[in-house]
């Protein structure tokens, strides 16, 4: 049996949600609670912790998988193997962006433009100096508890935080010169829990259960017709998860592909499909399904 740590605060709710709609619903005695159960004879107990803890705690050993964000992966430099990926955030279908902002009237359009010493307000200090370094810029890395929009300007010139719409920063006259990193949830494990065969195997059936999970409501079904002749152009435009489906029955010059790809990008997609040559484009929803290799 695995020890699971699921992310309180900020990505709890869709955590939440992901789990209830993969059939593996947490049970707590209340909202509050930090202790729960899930719906599966391979998970042993659930806890709950901040999203920059549970890439420590998985990594340590004290729990087998965990749910976090990709940034308190990177940031906080645990050795954990991550199982899967899921790229949403806490109100959107898309990856939230970790990002360099400036006040609006600030003269910078890049952070090649800040000046060497300059204040950067963040909760991210490894990331923040890593990404200074590498833009060759001196900075200040001012370590931010929350609310790291209010560090300007009395602490900070600057700030490296998350974003999902944008609109805190707006409501406090800063904007965005740089995107720092693009983050989503992701499902990891402890590297001994995960070499094990036997824990393996119920992390795997989770992580794909999850996958499933996320596919469904999240991804749409793509099935194109297009001539033969015109394959070159058309399967360049298909979705990055393709394939060929065979030769339509009706008529032998035309081929038939499928792709799985996400909701919000259906409709740019069928434009460079038609555009490219394809006949016809059907869309369609997606079953809640798991596929794989278990162990």
């Amino acid at each position: 049996m695995i020890s699971l740590a699921l992310p309180k605060g900020s990505l709890e709710r869709r955590a939440l949600e992901l789990f209830a709609t993969a059939g593996l619903p947490v049970r707590r005695r209340s909202d509050r609670s930090y202790r729960g159960t899930v719906d599966h004879s391979g998970v042993s107990h659930v806890a709950f912790y901040k999203p920059r803890e549970i890439p420590l705690v998985v990594g340590d050993g004290t729990f087998d998988l965990g749910l976090t964000g990709a940034d308190w992966v990177e940031e906080t430099g645990a050795e954990v193997e991550v199982v899967e990926s899921f790229d949403y955030s806490r109100n959107t279908e898309r990856p939230w962006r970790l990002v360099l902002a400036v006040p609006s009237g600030h003269p910078a359009r890049s952070a090649a433009d800040l000046d060497d010493g300059v204040r950067v307000a963040t909760e991210y200090p490894n990331i923040g100096r890593r990404f200074f370094r590498e833009a060759g810029r001196r900075a200040e890395v001012v370590v931010s508890y929350g609310a790291t929009e209010a560090k300007i300007p009395e602490l900070a010139d600057a700030m490296m935080d998350v974003v999902e719409t944008g609109h805190s920063l707006r409501q406090n006259d800063l904007r965005v010169i740089e995107t720092v990193r693009t983050c989503g949830a992701q499902l990891v494990a402890n590297p001994a829990a995960y070499a094990d065969p036997a824990r393996r195997g119920v992390i795997r059936n989770l992580a794909l259960l999850l996958r499933a999970a996320w596919v469904g409501p999240a991804h749409v079904l793509l099935t194109v017709r297009a001539p033969a002749d015109r394959l070159a152009e058309v399967v360049p435009a298909m979705p990055d998860r393709s394939w060929r489906a065979g030769a339509d029955l009706a008529d032998g010059t035309m081929v038939v592909l499928q792709g799985v790809l996400p909701r919000r990008e259906v409709p740019q997609t069928i434009d460079a499909l038609l555009s490219a040559g394809a006949v016809n484009v059907t869309e369609s929803g997606i079953g809640i399904f798991a596929t794989g290799e278990a162990g």
